[in-house]
């Protein structure tokens, strides 16, 4: 009996453990974020597979679309010569390596938050930023996290993050940034 009682608490435990693990990896990448602690930020991303994922967006054509819309009806149309779509995406990655890094989102956050991000818990800093719409598992080992930013319509396509756990750990794997986003840290830069 009492083998048994000790089987199903630690089934439990190892439960419970599981299942809030991707919220103290948010929780740890608020507070990194708050801080500006790019060392712990590098960690909990993984950068390389993060970049690759804009990449690819840009690539499809989802972000960082001109805001002209002959152009945009041009790329919509399939009309830019394979050359020209392989060259604007080139050019596209050059810049995700360089300013997709740690460092930059640091920046970033510091420059959308409404206060001193340092000045601000965690839990506040996320709410500064926007709202939580869905932090939830996909699957067993995938966790993904939807928000409005601050400023940003709430018609408006949310920032996506997907985290991935692998040998008890979260980290950051993909992220779909929308367009006004994008266009949001370009005019602050």
């Amino acid at each position: 009996m009492v083998g048994k009682r000790s089987m199903i608490l630690a089934v439990v435990f190892l439960t419970v453990a599981y299942a809030v693990t991707p919220y103290i990896a948010l929780w740890r990448l608020a507070s990194a974020l708050r801080e500006g602690d790019a060392r712990t930020l590098e960690a909990m991303i993984d950068w390389d597979s993060v970049r690759d994922g804009l990449k690819e967006d840009v690539a499809d054509g989802i972000v960082g679309l001109p805001d002209d819309a002959t152009a945009t009806t041009q790329v919509a149309a399939n009309t830019l010569p394979p050359f020209g779509a392989s060259f604007i995406s080139g050019i596209a990655g050059s810049v995700i390596d360089r300013d997709v890094t740690p460092q930059h989102l640091v920046a970033l956050i510091r420059q959308l938050a409404p206060a001193e991000p340092a000045a601000i818990g965690p839990v506040k800093l996320m709410a500064a930023l926007g709202g939580v719409d869905h932090a939830f598992f996909d699957s067993p080992t995938s966790f993904t996290l939807r928000m409005h930013c601050a400023g940003q319509d709430p018609q408006d396509e949310p920032l996506r993050v997907r985290m991935e756990m692998h040998d008890g750990a979260c980290r950051v794997m993909r992220a779909w940034i929308p367009q006004d986003l994008i266009e949001r840290a370009n005019a602050r830069t």
